[in-house]
């Protein structure tokens, strides 16, 4: 099998990663730090290494591990982040790349009286305009949810910009990096972000049921949800102290230890160099559609004022519906892809491939050149061209 699904979760994993899961259910698999034992206090020290580790990776200002949440991925982050930093009756700006992470949250809250929100658009190839973001604020607005980059097209927005911008009208700066995190560098420092949500199953190579938000130090989101925590457990209120504020119940310590090792095999790798590859890969892949009459692309990488992408090459086919374009790759070719909205269902309109979405070639480090031939073979097949 050819797959090109990373954008939805990286594949294969480094054999490392299950190696340190299953070690870790060997020799360690106790809850972290609840109790005394040297084996819980080991398995928690393993976990705070992890929360310094990811605010290093993200530039985190406050240099404080406990500001490193661990969740379940960016979705649980993202819930988190917009739940419980946008006060009652305030008002969120986001985007048309948006994610339904980011979406159905708002919109979720909005119907629940809490929060009003507007999505600012986008133009052909995903990229959006802070101009576009400026004219959304309102007096209440409190917070902004970017995008970093589009699970459609790979179009990267620029940080920076969004970052002055919420500065300017003191807002805070939430990120979604699901699609950049150990990809694409996020500096939250010189950014001027306030929070990064991150997946660990996607460019960071780690197990699905991993992720967190990373939180600066101009950020106390309220809890959005309650339990136990291991410390002060005489108290019916949960405990304000970070973590454990925002980390109620028992961390997912085994897909933790899978993470460190994606995070190791990252750094022993160059995460910067396999980026590279992979972006090369797109562009390859974009630039052989374009001889194929009929599929058309939609992706940033390769295009000349776009140096910065994600691996990410949407195509449709003339005539053909998205749903059975993958079908065909999947049993006639036996390559992996996504097809139809892809979870970000405003972004179509500005793209012109509402309602029916379109098929997501998305590459990652196991990729190689030797594979984009028969993924475009496979399409001219199918387009009859």
């Amino acid at each position: 099998m050819i797959y090109c699904d990373n954008a939805a979760t990286s594949f294969p994993k480094p054999p490392a990663v299950a190696e340190a899961m299953a070690g870790h259910l060997r020799a360690e698999a106790v809850n972290p730090g609840r109790s005394g034992y040297d084996l819980a206090l080991q398995a928690a020290a393993r976990i705070d290494a992890l929360r310094a580790r990811l605010g290093d990776l993200f530039g985190n200002p406050a240099r404080d591990p406990n500001r490193t949440i661990l969740a379940s991925g960016a979705t649980a982050a993202l819930n988190l982040a917009i739940a419980g930093l946008c006060p009652d009756g305030g008002h969120v700006v986001t985007e048309a790349t948006a994610h339904n992470s980011v979406l159905r949250p708002l919109e979720a809250l909005r119907r629940a009286g809490r929060l009003e929100y507007d999505v600012a658009p986008c133009d052909g190839l995903g990229r959006v305009d802070p101009d576009d973001l400026a004219r959304l604020i309102r007096p209440a607005t409190r917070l902004m949810v970017l995008n970093h980059a589009s699970n459609v097209t790979g179009a990267v927005q620029d940080l920076a910009a969004v970052g002055r911008l919420c500065r300017e009208h003191d807002l805070l700066l939430v990120v979604d990096a699901a699609q950049t995190a150990g990809v694409i560098p996020i500096d939250m420092a010189a950014a001027l972000v306030d929070a990064v949500a991150f997946t660990g199953h996607k460019g960071l190579l780690g197990p699905t049921g991993t992720g967190g938000l990373v939180l600066g130090p101009r950020v106390e989101p309220r809890p959005v949800r309650w339990g136990g925590t291991g410390v002060r457990s005489a108290s019916l209120e949960q405990p304000a102290a970070l973590p454990y504020r925002l980390e109620a119940g028992t961390l997912n310590a085994t897909g933790c230890a899978g993470l460190a090792a994606g995070l190791d095999w990252l750094e022993q790798r160059g995460a910067a160099a396999l980026a590279a590859a992979e972006r090369e890969l797109a562009a390859a892949f974009r630039a052989g559609c374009a001889d194929i009459p009929g599929v058309r692309t939609i992706g940033a990488a390769g295009v000349a004022n776009a140096p910065v992408a994600a691996a990410v090459i949407s195509v449709t086919v003339d005539g053909q519906d998205p749903a059975k374009v993958g079908a065909l790759l999947d049993v006639e070719w036996d390559i992996a892809v996504r097809t139809g909205l892809h979870c970000a269902p405003l972004v179509h309109a500005y793209l012109g491939t509402a309602p029916a979405g379109t098929v997501r070639f998305s590459f990652g480090p196991f990729n190689t050149p030797e594979q984009i031939p028969r993924l475009l073979e496979a399409l001219r097949a199918i387009a009859g061209a």
